[in-house]
């Protein structure tokens, strides 16, 4: 029997994720979380981390079934110990000893490799779904060329290789991956990743144009009239330079806002391209159909909101991003699901992915 034979007598059903947690309900677990973070001066901080990703995990259901989270507290704060410790060493000792600050940098690209696998190491081992756990192990080689150099190639390049480096990193992340004995494979075409990257050049530059033609709006509205009443106000001048100067630092955030915007909507093709061609098994397939503008609004009103409430929207925001994520994920499955068994993985380190977590570094889809 040919192979097209065998896959026309397959049955692929569609299974979406699922978010059943809600804001209010969140916001109980925040509130806490945050009051007993400062009452402990940040020791309850570990803890806090845990029941935020048990909450989120645990409300995320697929067929059936939710995740779990399973790292304990006392190794989120140990790791954090350690973290805080070094930042807090080379901190010191680059602001009394520059030249000890330049030597450490050597050492610290050569050991961040080994970091982000341990990191990736870790947080897949403390997920698990049906009571299997994932697994993570890359090789320190290809973690050197992907996250190390390849950023630096980017750079040179001014931009034009990005979507190289994206394929090389969800391709290492996708295939070092698995669920129990289960491998997940990932095979992202280059193609359809420049021509995401061609859709936010489009969208970068059409955000720049808004910006431009809010700009001229405004001062053509006001600037006369605000500059009037400066000059009769202040006839030296001081108060001008001050509106200048207010108005060049309002611009350059503007600016980068643009530039950060459309690094997010560039981020959420990228994680669709990676999900859409990514495979459980050989057969099972995933499917991301996250709308990229609709993602950046998100991020975008997420953020004034929270500004503008203090923080106290925040609970809301971080349900309303997840649950959109997670409502735009399904898994297709291919006949029957294969039983998938526990593996005996390296754990990794909790100290590397909180110094991950704390840097600033997500290699998340």
């Amino acid at each position: 029997m040919s192979v097209e034979n065998i896959q026309s007598k397959v049955s692929f059903e569609t299974k979406p994720f699922t978010f059943t947690g809600n804001a209010k309900e969140y916001f109980g677990i925040w509130i806490v979380n945050l009051l007993l973070s400062i009452v402990t001066l940040g020791i309850y901080t570990a803890w806090a981390k845990v029941r935020r990703l048990r909450y989120f995990y645990g409300n995320t259901w697929l067929d059936g079934h939710n995740f779990e989270y399973h790292a304990k507290p006392v190794q989120i704060l140990i790791g954090r110990i350690i973290v805080v410790g070094y930042l807090i060493f080379t901190q010191i000792m680059t602001n009394f000893y520059p030249i000890v600050g330049l030597v450490l940098i050597l050492p610290y690209f050569v050991l961040l490799p080994w970091v982000i696998n341990k990191a990736l190491s870790f947080n897949a081992r403390m997920t698990s779904y049906r009571n299997v756990r994932l697994g993570f192990e890359g090789t320190y080689w290809r973690s050197l060329g992907i996250f190390i150099l390849m950023p630096f190639a980017v750079s040179l390049s001014g931009g034009l290789i990005a979507p190289i480096a994206s394929q090389m990193a969800v391709n290492y992340l996708g295939n070092n991956t698995r669920y129990g004995n289960l491998k997940f494979a990932t095979d992202t075409p280059l193609g359809v990743l420049y021509g995401n990257f061609g859709t936010t050049i489009v969208f970068l530059l059409a955000g720049f144009v808004v910006l431009g033609i809010a700009i001229f709006g405004v001062l053509a509205g006001t600037s006369s009239a605000i500059g009037d009443l400066l000059v009769s106000l202040d006839p030296g001048g001081a108060s001008l330079e001050v509106l200048a100067q207010t108005g060049i630092f309002g611009l350059i955030i503007a600016l980068y806002s643009v530039i950060i915007f459309a690094f997010i909507f560039y981020k959420a093709g990228v994680r669709n391209i990676a999900y859409n061609h990514t495979l459980l098994d050989g057969v099972h397939r995933f499917k991301s159909t996250l709308s990229r503008i609709r993602y950046v609004w998100i991020i975008f009103s997420n953020f004034f909101a929270v500004i503008f409430t203090v923080g106290l929207l925040r609970p809301w925001a971080a349900v309303r991003t997840w649950s959109y994520i997670v409502s735009n994920t399904a898994f297709i499955q291919a006949g029957e699901m294969p039983v998938s068994r526990n593996t005996v993985d390296p754990e990794g380190n909790a100290a590397t992915a909180e110094y991950l977590d704390i840097d600033g570094i997500d290699f998340g889809l």
